[in-house]
């Protein structure tokens, strides 16, 4: 997918952001479990729509995101979570760039030492096109853990995750990790700034890709408004930047757009 969303969705699974507050940052407080949902969608303006090094192609896409999920606790500071969720993209020229996930996942969440610890399953089906032709079929295990730190107006979540793909096609076998600063600035009433830096970095272990490692580094600089409790708008601009030892993995895009993000 691409980085909007996926920022969101990287603050979401860790507890932490893109729009991930009301996906994942709060607890619940009943020991009964509750059924809720997540929804975003995203129109957006990518400077590389293919991720290519020479052949950089300017478009526009869309991106729904949805996630259907029930929330429990095993105690006072073990959560679990079991979810479905998925979300595709849509070009409006380079169609060839389309691409769908779809997965079912479980997580357990526990709170050592203010630090939000989590362990995720997720069985994840990637296909190209809009669920067009199945790509893979993956079994996602990870690690993570957050925190949040709170300054005045300023909400710092450092984030680590570090996590291994099995998959049936063995070009898709990987270790990775993730590094995010999120912070969110308040502003006057709803209005809040919020940045994301981020550093994911890739060790693919088979196939034509065994050998490959792959870093990327990107930042967000949005404005976010919050309509209601459950219910934000947020636009954001988003420059990566991608190093590899096979050079021509190597590329840079800059995308911006607006997301709006809902929880019910």
């Amino acid at each position: 997918m691409r980085k909007l969303n996926a920022l969101a969705g990287a603050v979401g699974l860790l507890g932490m952001q893109p729009a991930l507050a009301s996906d994942e940052s709060g607890q619940p407080s009943l020991q009964r479990p509750t059924w809720s949902a997540f929804v975003s969608f995203a129109p957006t303006y990518s400077s590389n729509a293919l991720f290519s090094r020479s052949d950089r192609r300017r478009d526009v896409y869309v991106e729904p995101d949805v996630m259907l999920r029930l929330d429990g606790k095993l105690s006072s500071d073990l959560s679990y979570r079991l979810y479905g969720r998925s979300s595709f993209n849509a070009f409006n020229d380079e169609n060839f760039a389309n691409e769908t996930y779809a997965l079912l996942g479980a997580r357990l969440t526990k709170t050592l030492w203010d630090w939000r610890t989590s362990i995720s399953y997720e069985h994840r089906f990637e296909y190209t096109g809009v669920f067009e032709e199945l790509s893979f079929i993956a079994d996602d295990l990870q690690i993570s853990t957050t925190r949040d730190y709170s300054y005045g107006p300023f909400t710092v979540s450092p984030t680590v995750q570090f996590g291994y793909r099995f998959a049936d096609v063995a070009e898709a076998r990987r270790y990775r990790l993730d590094l995010l600063l999120p912070i969110e600035a308040k502003l006057v009433s709803r209005w809040s700034i919020v940045s994301t830096p981020m550093l994911e970095a890739y060790w693919y272990t088979g196939g034509l890709n065994d050998g490959r490692q792959d870093i990327v580094y990107s930042t967000s600089l949005g404005l976010r408004y919050s309509i209601a409790s459950n219910i934000s708008l947020t636009t954001s601009a988003i420059y990566e930047w991608r190093t590899s030892n096979i050079p021509l993995r190597h590329y840079h895009d800059f995308e911006i757009g607006p997301r709006l993000d809902l929880a019910f």
